[in-house]
């Protein structure tokens, strides 16, 4: 759901009280998000590599079951 024009104006000074009351901690904040957005794809990957895995064991399972 998309924010207002109010509500948007009022994040926005939300955003600029805290660099000015905190910029430090505004900082750290902004770099947390950044953060967050790169590891997705890595956690993304290795959910993939994990699933493969176990595919891969299942399908091993089933073949030495049957024979």
């Amino acid at each position: 759901m998309a924010l207002s024009e109010r509500e948007r104006r009022i994040l926005e000074e939300i955003e600029d009280e805290l660099r000015r009351d905190d910029p430090e901690l505004a900082e750290r904040v902004t770099r947390l998000g950044e953060r967050e957005e790169d590891r997705r794809p890595v956690f993304t990957r290795w959910w993939f590599i994990a699933l493969a895995v176990l595919v891969t064991v299942a399908l091993l399972v089933l073949a030495v079951a049957s024979a």
